[in-house]
């Protein structure tokens, strides 16, 4: 496989992080550019060369230039904000800006990139009920529609130097750790579920899994040009609602009427109720295969895992002399020797990739190397509250098994088993089982039923999903 030089605008955003761990479990050389490369550094793991986006006119053509593929995914969120000019400006400069950037730069290079892959959005459509629309549909001239389409051509641009630009019309992008389930779930997850527009709103979904394997899949064809981003089917508001609601076992689905949206977001009301009937034409003709054909799957996968098993337990910890409480259990399998998944696994600097960003993950102290009786320590969030965990390695067996426990933090007790075994040369399987206790009696009992659980299902499936794109 030709190992690429691949330069990432975005890199620690929702789909960015993504993209990163299934590049870099490819072999590419993934280099970042971010406002933040201290935050960059928690969240995308180790191996990731991070570059302040403030360079120089000539260190950024130089990043441009050293590129074989450029891939650009900012872009000021737009859903679920107050939008307003001050806003409108950010929403502008964060796209249309940024791709004039980079295609100007390319066109001053001797040596350009092959391709350059930019995110833009069905909002291009605009507002056109069931109109199945695919990537020859014309678009609209509403505001967010020549958002997009001035976000399209300032990369189209580049075309002019020999450039195969792919711009990625993306619907709406299923991943419960952001974009609309992340905003929606509080509710759901309470009982209350909502939706909005008319019921036949048609929805434009597609699962994050499948928004990385297309990235994936323009870089390794040659399809070109706009890519409509979506499932094969669309779904209507309602359906989509009723289905998140039978999942989440929400009681009560309620209609936000549209006037109630516009005084809350303004003219931003009008992304969240356009209706969109997108199909993925281009990537079907080029027999690009989805892992979720099905919205139910989808939504089950990022709302209901059946992957990761939480009972009561109250198993002895002989080091720590304690019981557990309750255990948690989960597997995965992996295309990757076991001596690989262990590096992967073992080194605390991949923490940070595995784990949602909204736990606010930062390591504070970590030793040169790792061995039984190692401590790191790192801080994390729970709601608005940053507190420190400090973990202590108790058993260290290179490509076949490490347990460390909390020596401070949050849980009275936490000793996590992680197993590594081989299948073949080059597939393993890594277990974890967790044995923890929460503090505060029938409190913390009843926290544990309502949130701990619920938030340790969460971050376990968002470290088994980077998983499963950095190792397939």
């Amino acid at each position: 496989m030709l190992i690429l030089n691949i330069l990432i605008f975005g890199g620690t955003g929702f789909i960015g992080r993504p993209v990163v761990a299934r590049l870099q479990g490819r072999g590419h050389k993934i280099r970042c550019l971010t406002r933040d490369v201290s935050r960059a550094k928690d969240l995308l793991g180790a191996d990731i060369e991070l570059l302040n986006l403030d360079l120089s006119d000539s260190d950024f053509k130089k990043e441009i230039e050293f590129a074989d593929v450029v891939i650009n995914l900012a872009g000021e969120p737009l859903a679920g904000v107050r939008w307003n000019n001050s806003k409108k400006r950010k929403f502008y400069e964060s796209r249309i800006g940024l791709n004039k950037l980079i295609s100007e730069n390319i066109s001053r290079c001797d040596n350009p990139p092959s391709l350059f892959i930019s995110a833009s959005a069905v909002g291009v459509y605009g507002d056109r009920a069931e109109e199945v629309l695919t990537e020859d549909s014309s678009p609209s001239s509403d505001y967010l529609s020549q958002l997009c389409l001035d976000w399209e051509n300032e990369a189209v641009k580049s075309e002019e130097y020999g450039v195969r630009v792919c711009t990625l019309r993306l619907g709406i992008v299923l991943g419960r750790e952001g974009g609309v389930l992340k905003q929606v779930m509080p509710s759901f997850e309470m009982g209350l579920g909502t939706y909005v527009g008319s019921p036949n709103q048609m929805v434009p979904w597609i699962h994050i899994l499948d928004v990385v394997r297309a990235v994936e899949f323009c870089i390794d064809t040659k399809i070109n040009g706009p890519v409509n981003v979506v499932a094969p089917k669309a779904s209507t508001s309602i359906n989509f609602a009723k289905l998140l609601a039978n999942i989440s076992r929400a009681k009560i689905v309620l209609h936000i009427p549209y006037i109630l949206l516009l005084l809350v977001f303004a003219s931003g009301a009008k992304v969240l109720t356009n209706s969109q009937n997108a199909v993925p034409d281009k990537l079907i003709g080029n027999n690009f295969k989805f892992e979720y054909d099905s919205l139910e799957k989808a939504l089950k996968d990022e709302v209901a895992p059946e992957f990761i098993q939480i009972s009561k337990s109250s198993k002895f910890i002989s080091h720590l002399k304690s019981k557990g409480q309750y255990q948690l259990r989960t597997s995965i399998t992996l295309n990757s020797k076991a001596e690989d998944t262990f590096a992967f696994f073992g080194s605390p600097l991949n923490l940070g990739l595995s784990t949602p960003d909204w736990l606010g993950f930062r390591i504070l102290e970590i030793p040169d190397q790792i061995t039984e009786g190692s401590t790191i320590s790192y801080k994390i969030k729970l709601g608005f509250i940053y507190m420190k965990w400090c973990t202590v390695i108790a058993k260290w067996q290179p490509t076949d098994v490490f347990v460390d426990y909390q020596s401070k933090g949050p849980y009275s007790l936490w000793w996590h088993e992680h197993s590594i075994k081989s299948l073949s040369p080059n597939s393993s399987i890594m277990e974890d089982l967790v044995t923890y206790k929460v503090p505060f009696g029938i409190f913390g009992r009843i926290a544990h039923y309502f949130f701990i659980r619920k938030t340790l299902n969460r971050i376990f499936n968002y470290r088994r999903f980077i998983m499963k794109l950095r190792f397939g």
